[in-house]
């Protein structure tokens, strides 16, 4: 089972620090294993030679369904919990484009609390504290175009997970050196894609967080 402690709150940084490289076909967070060349926006961008950040749902973007607000049957549970957990997703990206486009400042005590697991915890702070030190900046916000729920599991209350395929779109969102001169994208690289996320409860005092990001960056949306 992936851990479920990092400490009060999982923050999720956003990895950033990234060489140029081509982009990989699959790119995944998982076990600790990060690609940055394969990931865009609040997540280092591919064919950035810097860690591209700021991710966000844009108002036009899927807004967040409003979950039951007193569930009493196992669907109303199911579909409230579903609604939580998106509504969290959701709110990682705006956060990560708020950090991201303020240069990185204060990005730990802001994105921790996302993070349900240490592997990803600890892959994603790396490269947050990288953009930090080397004073990158972000503009734009990275959209969620579509969130499909693919899979619900309960094996006790409070501890539920979900997963979703989510589209998000990448390209309005451009990286600043220090000095204002900004990181081009490599040619040909993907701004819109899919990627797939595992959502975990870990308990009232915590809440909804992120245990696994997949990003496929093969599958255009």
């Amino acid at each position: 089972m992936v851990s479920s402690a990092i400490t009060p709150k999982r923050t999720i940084a956003v990895l950033i620090g990234v060489a140029v490289i081509a982009v990989a076909a699959f790119a995944v967070v998982r076990s600790g294993v990060f690609e940055p060349e394969t990931v865009q926006g609040a997540i280092p961008g591919p064919g950035s030679s810097s860690p591209s950040a700021s991710a966000s749902a844009s108002p036009s973007a899927t807004p967040a369904p409003e979950p039951s607000a007193s569930p009493t049957t196992p669907e109303q549970v199911k579909a409230k919990n579903i609604a939580d957990a998106k509504a969290r997703l959701v709110k990682y990206y705006e956060t990560t484009a708020q950090v991201a486009n303020n240069s990185y400042k204060d990005w730990e005590r802001k994105l921790v609390p996302f993070w349900g697991s240490f592997e990803i915890r600890d892959s994603m702070g790396v490269a947050y504290a990288q953009s930090l030190d080397a004073g990158q900046y972000t503009t734009g916000v990275a959209r969620i175009e579509s969130v499909r729920p693919t899979g619900y599991k309960a094996p006790e209350p409070d501890y539920e997970r979900v997963n979703f395929e989510v589209c998000v779109d990448f390209s309005d969102v451009q990286t600043f050196e220090e000095n204002g001169a900004k990181i081009e994208r490599q040619a040909g690289v993907p701004t819109r894609y899919y990627l797939q996320y595992e959502m975990r409860h870990h308990g009232a005092d915590r809440g909804w967080a992120i245990d696994l990001e997949e990003r496929q960056v093969e599958r255009a949306c």
